[in-house]
């Protein structure tokens, strides 16, 4: 739904104090985000149709040419061209990319040929892969832990230090749960009360609108339509569309907002935090969503715009790729050329030590 303008206290020059000033940035932070938020939507679901039409299938003619590199390396490797150096080299390579197109691309038909130059079969290798990744996580999960026990354990040696000292440190643990406990308190009974003033406002509008006790029935067509609007908006906890809601239908005018109480504000305030936060969440996670399409920093994704040209940039960089991997492919049907290659090639994390320079 279209949401109508901001809806501010007082005029731009105005002299406001700081919980109306606070409103007013609260009110325009929302109405940024409310615009905002579609507009993002709108791209990522953009981008998953341009992923599936445009990228993929680049993506996969991309990979279909990894896979004849493959099958000409492996051809090269049979005549027996190259001395050991070179065939170690020439066979790590067809593993390694045999290895990730099976995985990740689904070419199956390659599982031969890992398994002719690989230490292992592939279904061994999958399962060293899995076992790896687990322990990493494993691992993560530990240090997470450990830390966290950290935070929570008595100093170091506490049951050495004289009862005294043991008192003073177990008060002040004491004292710390308590101001916790006061905190949470505090937050539990502001909570209570901006939603009852959500629910204030909301009540007054059911008040005027509830059509159940309309006579007419034009009017109480109306009066359901504006219930359902009232009714999904108290929903969603949205006590800047209540307000605006009660200024459209002329429950309240403008000076009810330049004459809100002190109290009455503070706690408006807190309600359209609430909703600055979620809202950002919000935002966040359709971010995330369109950094994982296009690989753009989420915090940069913040139009159509900006995402679209990296989108367009994506293709650019994969259309390229095309090209020299056929360009590639067409070099290394020539043997030395594919040596040359080889020879300035480096298995990781292999110290290797290359003299010669015959075939």
């Amino acid at each position: 739904m279209q949401r109508s303008s901001v809806l501010r206290i007082g005029q731009p020059k105005t002299v406001l104090n700081k919980r109306q000033k606070e409103f007013n940035q609260l009110s325009e932070k929302i109405e940024q985000l409310d615009k905002l938020i579609p507009e993002l939507r709108s791209s990522y679901f953009l981008l998953v149709e341009r992923v599936q039409k445009e990228y993929n299938p680049l993506v996969m003619e991309y990979q279909s040419f990894r896979v004849e590199l493959v099958k000409l390396m492996d051809r090269t490797y049979e005549k027996d061209l190259y001395r050991k150096l070179y065939l170690t080299k020439l066979g790590y390579l067809i593993s390694e990319i045999s290895f990730d197109l099976i995985l990740n691309y689904k070419f199956e038909e390659l599982m031969p040929l890992f398994n002719k130059y690989s230490d292992v079969d592939f279904v061994t290798a999958l399962r060293e892969l899995k076992r790896t990744d687990s322990q990493l996580i494993d691992s993560r999960l530990l240090a997470e832990e450990n830390e966290i026990q950290d935070e929570n354990n008595l100093p170091d040696q506490f049951h050495e230090l004289d009862e005294e000292e043991q008192n003073r440190i177990k008060e002040e643990l004491r004292a710390e749960k308590a101001k916790a406990f006061s905190d949470e308190a505090k937050r539990f009974s502001a909570k209570q009360k901006t939603t009852k003033s959500v629910r204030t406002v909301y009540m007054d509008l059911v008040k005027a609108f509830h059509p159940d006790r309309e006579t007419d029935e034009a009017e109480k067509i109306r009066k359901t339509e504006i219930m359902q609007r009232v009714t999904q908006t108290y929903q969603d906890n949205n006590l800047l569309e209540l307000l605006k809601l009660q200024i459209e239908f002329e429950r309240i005018d403008q000076d009810h907002l330049e004459n809100l109480g002190k109290e009455q504000l503070t706690y408006y305030n807190l309600v359209l935090k609430e909703q600055v936060e979620e809202l950002e969440k919000e935002k966040e996670e359709i971010q995330q969503q369109i950094s994982y399409l296009c690989g753009i920093n989420p915090q940069h994704a913040n139009s159509m715009t900006t995402v679209v040209v990296k989108f367009n940039t994506n293709i650019n960089e994969v259309k390229a790729e095309i090209k020299e991997i056929k360009l590639t492919l067409k070099r290394w049907q020539e043997p030395s050329v594919l040596k040359a290659f080889l020879k300035t090639y480096e298995i990781p994390n292999t110290a290797v030590f290359d003299d010669e320079d015959d075939f």
